[in-house]
């Protein structure tokens, strides 16, 4: 790698890198080059080189390895609000008593920057980090280092990112929230190969297109087995100030909860358009700081106690009281079996579904049109057959099919009992489901 490579691809690096690694000592002229290189970007003031043979950091003392729960806040479309409930839902948890720290995870649009200004606050300057005193949250964003529009390719975006995440002196923490850019690129596939993931915020907004790109994050999230334990239905409607009880649905009655009942997500939350929060965000800072006992703070309140109890669900709960689904072939039938919450061992009801049945019974936008609720013309095999069947999280499980679609199905909805047979009636048609 030469000198200019080195530099575009770590502009932000003070120093940690070992020195034997990127500077062999037989380049006497090293130094000079990586002077000239550093140099040639006008937003770099003074350039200081030291050469150190440092020995490689091992990946179980990285400082990532102090943090006890990672959250990513998602949505596979922009312009949700994304960030301000990131941003709002990190503070949240912090007043509630953890230690917490927020990633901006946009490298090429980071909001970090805007909503926390630190700027306006003392601050203590870590390893490629900066601490917010006054409620004790450190932050991260490329925001915060350069300025300039992030111009770069996938590879240099992804080591980034991965710089950005693991060399962060995050310390210890409880929660760790990382504001993911939408879609599914490069930078979701790093972090999500490069750490474990406890759980997943889904955002979405009323529109429509809005909800089919969510149900796009549902699966990727489902893909690498990382539970999504709460979605968030922003701008869902208006409250004016000098009329409290009115409720204007300027973008229309959303399906947030039919989503969160469909998909087996356990908490689904409305938050309104509010001017407080959007000055607030404006001027650097959290509105949960600032009306702390405002209704949207409290629905911020309700949010973080949600993900904080499910994720103690999954950390400390009895994982064998989920129930276990199987593909029984000599049935030819997909049995579920409930287990008794008294023991976490006794079978006390199961449930079985062909697998054609069940197939049927798959709500996803290919099968369901979400606004209508009614089923999309489809015909299924006689004879399709369950290749994978995996959980996902405590309250669903998913299963990739012969005929190559894939469905997530909530436990609650067809664990206990057959779903009505309006659910899964099949009328043969030409369009394929």
């Amino acid at each position: 790698m030469s000198s200019e490579e080195l530099i575009q691809e770590f502009p932000f690096r003070r120093a940690g890198y070992p020195a034997i690694a990127w500077f062999p000592p037989r380049k006497t002229d090293t130094m000079s080059e990586v002077i000239v290189a550093v140099c040639s970007f006008d937003w770099i003031r003074n350039v200081q080189v030291d050469l150190q043979a440092n020995q490689v950091q091992t990946s179980g003392n990285r400082p990532l390895h102090k943090v006890k729960h990672i959250i990513a806040v998602a949505s596979c479309k922009g312009g949700v609000g994304k960030s301000t409930i990131a941003v709002n839902l990190a503070f949240t948890l912090a007043k509630l008593g953890g230690k917490v720290g927020i990633m901006d995870a946009d490298i090429y649009g980071p909001s970090l920057s805007i909503l926390v200004s630190i700027g306006n606050y003392a601050t203590l300057q870590l390893l490629n980090g900066f601490y917010w005193s006054s409620i004790s949250v450190k932050l991260m964003s490329f925001g915060y280092i350069n300025t300039e529009s992030a111009i770069m390719r996938g590879p240099m975006i992804a080591n980034m990112m991965n710089q950005l995440l693991t060399e962060t002196d995050w310390g210890c923490l409880d929660y760790l929230v990382i504001d993911m850019p939408p879609g599914t690129g490069d930078i979701q596939l790093t972090i999500c190969q490069t750490i474990s993931l406890d759980a997943a915020v889904i955002v979405t907004t009323p529109q429509q297109l809005s909800f089919q790109d969510v149900i796009k994050g549902i699966y990727m999230f489902d893909k690498v087995s990382v539970p999504c334990v709460a979605l968030v239905e922003n701008m869902a409607y208006l409250e004016p100030k000098d009329m409290p009880n009115k409720r204007y649905y300027l973008f229309g009655n959303g399906k947030g909860q039919k989503i969160a009942d469909d998909y087996g997500i356990p908490f689904m939350e409305s938050l309104p358009l509010d001017p407080d929060l959007c000055r607030w965000s404006d001027s650097g800072t959290p509105a949960v700081l600032v009306v702390s006992e405002s209704k949207i703070a409290q629905l911020y309140h309700a949010l973080a106690s949600a993900v904080v109890q499910e994720i103690a669900k999954r950390a400390f709960g009895n994982r064998s009281k989920v129930p276990q689904v199987v593909f029984d072939s000599d049935k030819c039938a997909i049995v579920i079996s409930n287990i008794d919450p008294s023991d976490g061992n006794t079978i006390h009801n199961q449930v079985e579904w062909s697998p054609w049945e069940l197939r049927n019974a798959c709500r996803c936008a290919l099968c369901v049109d979400e606004w209508t609720g009614m089923e999309r013309p489809k015909h299924v095999d006689r004879n399709v057959k369950p290749l994978q069947i995996q959980s996902a999280g405590n309250y669903a499980f998913s299963v990739v099919w012969s005929d190559g679609h894939q469905s997530l199905y909530p436990f609650e909805r067809v664990a206990h009992t057959k779903v009505q047979e309006s659910a899964y009636s099949n009328t043969p048609a030409s369009t394929q489901g």
